[in-house]
């Protein structure tokens, strides 16, 4: 190693701008800062910087090959391995135009946040007749009756007949509504990992797709084994699963790598409860990048998801 502080190189997109507080990674980075760790953020395009980690941390559901060769050269890393969470690999109750089903379905975007980190990616990278050509083309899908652009343009239909054929393509998926309710509230479960280090937070909502929500509590807790099995499949050492609990069993409807802190973006509203769980990671964190200060360890990667 060239450097004498621990260091931690976080992996961003090429649309990566400093100062950026959407995510939770922000106050784990705060927190990894004040425990004395460097952080140093990089893209694809800027090459190597010795550290001692790696956190791939790219807002889009498919990881370049480049991003995962650049995180691969660290002696450790977290998230190298989660290069595709599109819905279509981890949500149940899939369905396809042939199949039957006879109670509501919902229709979203096969694209994690209805695709709009690649919508943003696609307006800064690239040659300017590319950007071009995406701006008119994205212009022309925010005109479609069917477009699906933001998480609220989610659509329930009251039986997969009635779906239109649109929906059966890539771009798509088109899944069984299991729903969750409280008495007359609709629950969100959000199963949060880094590492070993396992929380389920739960949000409750007037809405049927919850975007505003009423928080619970953020507690840790044992995760099901098909949640754990889903983090394996995808590669996920670092993100949350979305699901409902319907008899005792999840059923996962997403799977993202890069939480948002959504209303909590301001540290003064911070929940108690998610404070203490960003605390949490935080020094899961400090522990894989100063364990390799004496030499790499490949053993210190995480296992849960490996």
């Amino acid at each position: 190693m060239s450097h004498s502080k621990a260091r931690l190189a976080v992996i961003n997109e090429l649309s990566y701008l400093p100062g950026d507080r959407r995510h939770m990674i922000v106050l784990i980075e705060e927190a990894l800062e004040a425990m004395g760790v460097e952080i140093v953020h990089l893209t694809k395009a800027s090459g190597y910087v010795p550290a001692d980690a790696a956190f791939v941390h790219i807002d889009q559901s498919i990881v370049s090959p480049e991003a995962r060769a650049l995180a691969l050269r660290y002696p450790a890393s977290i998230n190298a391995y989660a290069t595709d969470i599109r819905k279509f690999r981890c949500i149940d109750g899939l369905l396809g135009r042939d199949d039957s089903c006879d109670a509501p379905v919902i229709v979203k975007s096969n694209l994690n946040y209805a695709g709009m980190p690649e919508r943003d990616a696609a307006r800064h990278e690239g040659p300017i007749g590319r950007r071009l050509l995406n701006r008119v083309s994205n212009r022309l899908r925010r005109q479609s009756k069917y477009a699906i652009r933001t998480k609220e343009d989610y659509r329930i239909y009251p039986t997969l007949s009635d779906v239109p054929r649109h929906y059966f393509r890539n771009d798509y998926v088109v899944q069984k509504f299991m729903p969750e309710n409280d008495g007359e509230k609709n629950v969100l479960r959000e199963y949060i990992f880094l590492g070993n280090l396992h929380y389920q937070n739960i949000e409750r909502s007037d809405q049927l797709i919850i975007t505003e929500d009423e928080h619970v509590s953020c507690e840790p807790f044992e995760p099901h084994p098909r949640l754990l099995a889903t983090r394996r499949r995808l590669g996920l050492d670092y993100g949350k699963i979305d699901f409902t609990l319907i008899n005792g069993e999840p059923f996962i409807f997403d799977a993202n790598k890069t939480p948002g802190l959504g209303e909590f973006g301001d540290t003064a509203w911070l929940a108690d409860d998610v404070a203490g769980m960003l605390r949490a990671f935080a020094g899961e964190v400090f522990r894989l990048v100063t364990a390799q200060q004496s030499g790499p360890k490949p053993d210190a990667q995480f296992l849960e998801a490996g």
